[in-house]
């Protein structure tokens, strides 16, 4: 009887192993995303985990193959003129060529190594990798995020799956990046987020991957992982066979780490400070899987609901342990497959490369996507207007500033609560009439206010911004929450609502060009679909974007720059510029850096003339008669 009770036994735990490894019926796959990363170093001339992939994955239209950056060791890829270009862009082009001549989407994620290890030559180094990538003319070969810049970059893969990808050492690195001069679409860390919350909120029903080079989950050496023998003999991290014992001496190396970690360790502040940062985004959207390279081993994580992926033994392998959300973890060289199927769930499969030889290590579903829920989104405050009629209603623009105290009145100031406050008729906001009718592109980067960037039936480009600000996300996080977001809050009475209204005319006058704002009422409208709560019941202005004097389109600060330092014979027009910085002066607008420029050209016949066009006009005439705004000017910030 106990015989054939263990042979039951065992017969159930061999069926449900079988039932594990059952090989994926290619007819049910609707996509395949292949994962490699660290793969920037050749073995012997070639690239054994490249290699592997390519006779395991079918390179068809159903696959996409991501590249999770570290794909040029050590300092990324040196200038032509070095002696060394050829050898050390070997190991990208052995990348580059896996799918041959097939339609294969391939995409290159950055890492700290593409930047040239973090060095002060790290921008220049990712830019050349996008330069060499670009040159070769295969439309389905990209790096991105492009020009450095930090992301998020949304790619479809198909209609059940998107692709999100961010340049995670842009988070971290310390010299030249690209910031708020720049001509990336989103400058700052906080309109990054911004941005990939409205992605995310986008792409709630389909399966988001998240890609970055460094890992939100590791048990690996940067999560903090030694042993014994890094203990004893320190020296082998730098070089493998420098065995030199350094008992007790020795563990303030990894104990530092484990503890502290450098900057591109999990334990670092920064480091730290990126992972709660793309987390708190992701939060409260269930339908995604974060991949990612880095650490030279290969990892499966479940962490809070969430799938954790490393596979960055492209080319180098290291050390790594096991926790309780360890459901697979490997210290050989190898690579990952995500199988998408069509009932919308998910195969994750592990493998191992050895030289020639390839084995499937682990395979498992890790989601259902086709049951996954959003959580019921937080409402904003609901407001009400005075009077509604068919076409128009009247409302305040804002009524934060209508509850104040006499002692704030002297602090804080009267600034303009009764132009706040005071109840005026406007036109109500038709999204799908207006203009001939928008289309809804995507949430602005603003830090205060909320915007949709729209285009029109003829394709050009508006925003649509909120009057009233919140200055919460311009704030340092240890300010939130406390008296000190208070007192910024109640400073915006200090700006008039309406000020963009009088710039028009001022600037018509002395010659610079500049945006016609109209003001509306946006109402409790379902066209704005996943925007519908956050701009209900609000007060808006709309305004064409960046306009010249002729329509045409106008370039960045940056651009601009760069032309000039291309030829001797553009030049700026230096009057205009003076006449828009004495209007600036004249009409107290402090909130005039390079990223509220833009520039409009024209033809001397001899080179290009740039003339200034001045954007976001919503702080002039700022103005508070309060103590405390006076006594920080004269004393602190004169």
């Amino acid at each position: 009887m106990l015989k054939t009770i263990s042979r039951i036994i065992l017969l159930l735990a061999f069926s449900q192993q079988v039932h594990a490894q059952v090989p994926v019926n290619e007819d049910s796959v609707e996509a395949t995303i292949l994962l490699i990363g660290d793969a920037g170093q050749l073995t012997n001339g070639r690239q054994p985990v490249v290699d592997g992939a390519r006779k395991v994955v079918a390179m068809d239209k159903k696959t996409t193959v991501v590249y999770l950056g570290d794909n040029l060791y050590n300092t990324g890829l040196p200038d032509d003129i070095v002696p060394t270009n050829q050898i050390a862009k070997a190991p990208l082009d052995s990348q580059i060529y896996i799918a041959g001549k097939s339609p294969v989407s391939v995409y290159f994620v950055p890492g700290n190594h593409d930047w040239a290890n973090g060095g002060v030559n790290g921008f220049e180094s990712i830019l050349r990798v996008q330069s060499y990538i670009d040159v070769l003319g295969n439309k389905y070969i990209k790096q991105l995020p492009r020009d450095g810049c930090p992301g998020p970059e949304e790619v479809v893969i198909n209609e059940n799956v998107t692709l999100v990808i961010m340049d995670s050492q842009w988070w971290l690195h310390e010299n030249e990046k690209p910031g708020i001069e720049s001509d990336c679409p989103y400058k700052t860390k906080a309109e990054v987020l911004a941005q990939l919350d409205d992605i995310l909120s986008r792409n709630e029903k389909k399966l988001v991957l998240l890609a970055t080079h460094h890992p939100m989950r590791s048990y690996g050496q940067h999560g903090g992982f030694f042993t014994l023998k890094q203990h004893i003999f320190p020296f082998t991290d730098v070089i493998p066979k420098l065995y030199i014992p350094l008992p007790i001496i020795g563990s303030a190396y990894p104990l530092t780490r484990a503890v502290f970690g450098t900057s591109q360790d999990l334990k670092h502040p920064r480091y730290q400070e990126m992972i709660n940062a793309f987390e708190g985004v992701v939060k409260g959207h269930p339908n995604v899987i974060f991949v990612s390279g880095h650490e030279h081993t290969l990892q499966m994580i479940q962490d809070s609901n969430y799938n954790y992926i490393v596979s960055g033994s492209g080319s180098k392998t290291s050390r790594v342990s096991k926790s309780r959300n360890t459901l697979f973890a490997s210290s050989d060289n190898g690579f990952v497959t995500l199988k998408i199927l069509k009932n919308k769930s998910v195969r994750a499969t592990f493998y191992n490369v050895y030289g020639d030889s390839i084995k499937e290590s682990f395979s498992k579903n890790i989601l259902d996507f086709s049951k996954v829920k959003k959580p019921a989104p937080i409402t904003d405050t609901v407001r009400h207007p005075v009077v509604a009629f068919k076409d128009s209603v009247i409302i305040s623009a804002s009524d934060r500033y209508k509850h104040f105290t006499a002692l704030q009145n002297v602090i804080l100031g009267k600034n303009y609560r009764r132009e706040w406050n005071t109840p005026v008729q406007f036109k109500v906001f038709n999204l799908q009439k207006e203009k001939g009718g928008f289309k809804i592109v995507s949430l602005g980067g603003g830090k205060q206010t909320k915007s949709l960037k729209l285009k029109d039936s003829r394709g050009k480009e508006w925003v649509l911004r909120s009057v009233d600000k919140d200055p919460a996300k311009a704030l340092p996080e240890n300010f939130r929450g406390t008296i000190g977001e208070k007192l910024v809050s109640d400073m915006i009475s200090a700006s008039n609502p309406y000020s963009p209204y009088t710039v028009p005319i001022l600037a018509n006058a002395v010659g610079v060009p500049a945006a016609h704002p109209t003001f509306y009422y946006v109402p409790d409208d379902p066209a704005f679909g996943q925007y519908r709560e956050l701009f209900a019941n609000s007060v808006v202005m709309l305004e064409e974007k960046a306009p010249t004097f002729d329509e045409s389109d106008t370039k960045s600060t940056n651009k601009m720059m760069n032309k000039l330092l291309e030829d001797n014979d553009h030049h700026v027009d230096q009057e205009k510029v003076l006449n828009a910085r004495l209007l600036d002066m004249y009409i107290g607008d402090f909130d005039r850096h390079a990223d509220q420029w833009r520039w409009g050209t024209a033809d001397t016949g001899k080179g290009k003339l740039y003339y200034p066009v001045p954007k976001d006009r919503d702080q002039a005439f700022f103005n508070s008669d309060g103590l405390l705004l006076k006594i920080i000017s004269k004393n602190m910030l004169p």
